[in-house]
């Protein structure tokens, strides 16, 4: 048999990144979860897609303030966010930083909670064509 039948999951090893959501999706796999589609955005990762799980509330089935999902949306959309939010996509298309990291398996990567802050607008490099140098 020539042909490889197994299919080993790519990961990336652990740093600070800059992530787009790409999409995100309720689930109740392993208890009421979001699962949220994300893309490294630059650097030597960037393109690289995987998907992180964030848990909501059991009995709720809510998102709870404190929670990764919450910390998430916030650095997305802002403090208020709660107050605005129309949909769970609404998310989607927006960037934030946090480390990725691998889980304790190392079968996937995932978003450290604790670790979730606001992207940082890019640089506009028109800025640098007035440096004199």
């Amino acid at each position: 048999m020539s042909e490889t039948m197994f299919a080993p999951k790519e990961t990336i090893e652990p740093g600070n990144q800059r992530l787009e959501v790409l999409s995100v999706e309720k689930t109740e796999t392993y208890g009421p979860q979001l699962a949220i589609e994300l893309r490294v955005v630059g650097g030597e990762h960037g393109d690289y897609v995987f998907t992180d799980y964030a848990s909501r509330d059991e009995d709720t089935g809510r998102i709870n303030q404190g929670s990764k999902a919450w910390t998430i949306y916030e650095a997305c959309l802002g403090k208020d966010f709660h107050k605005k939010i129309k949909s769970l996509d609404d998310v989607v298309g927006k960037e934030f930083m946090a480390k990725v990291e691998t889980t304790k398996t190392g079968s996937r990567n995932k978003v450290e909670h604790g670790t979730v802050g606001p992207a940082s607008a890019p640089a506009d490099e028109s800025d640098f064509d007035n440096i004199p140098f």
